[in-house]
């Protein structure tokens, strides 16, 4: 662990290593959230205009997101929620605990949005379109917030380096 943390006089020591790798860290995550974003106000914006006729193109981009925030996850637990929760303070275990519980549960919750209509039909497009709006608010919403609490955790990470 010691040849990944930053020594010098001129950096403070992180748990993430120096700043360049925290700052490597946040634009990483902010990559990921941007583009889960971008992709949710596309099938809103068809949606929201009741294209009906875009069915199979929203499968498609559902299935894209499905794959996007499952990379998201991995990168995020294994690379920033993981490393505080093994070598963090008390607090900062219990908020990074808590950042992945949430996670998992968001990640329940799409997965069995994206269950639940991987095979829409025309017939089911009211019930669907209700769902799909409410869903990408509260993806929206999680993301959003918890990319600022990421980057909390890089901001401080320099308090609880060992």
């Amino acid at each position: 662990m010691s040849e990944l943390l930053d020594r010098s006089a001129d950096a403070p020591v992180s748990l993430f290593g120096p700043a360049a790798a925290r700052d490597a860290l946040r634009g990483e995550s902010r990559f990921y959230v941007a583009r889960a974003l971008c992709m949710l106000r596309r099938a809103h914006a068809l949606v929201a205009a009741d294209r009906v006729d875009t069915i199979a193109l929203l499968g498609q981009q559902s299935d894209r997101l499905a794959v996007h925030l499952g990379r998201y996850q991995r990168f995020k637990h294994g690379r920033i929620f993981d490393p505080v929760v093994e070598h963090g303070p008390a607090s900062s275990r219990i908020v990074a605990r808590t950042m992945k519980f949430d996670c998992f549960q968001l990640g329940e919750t799409f997965t069995a949005y994206h269950a639940r209509w991987r095979h829409l039909r025309a017939p089911e497009w009211s019930s669907y379109r209700a769902d799909m709006i409410a869903t990408t608010d509260l993806l929206r919403t999680s993301l959003e917030a918890e990319l600022r609490a990421i980057h909390q955790l890089l901001l401080i990470s320099t308090l609880y380096a060992r």
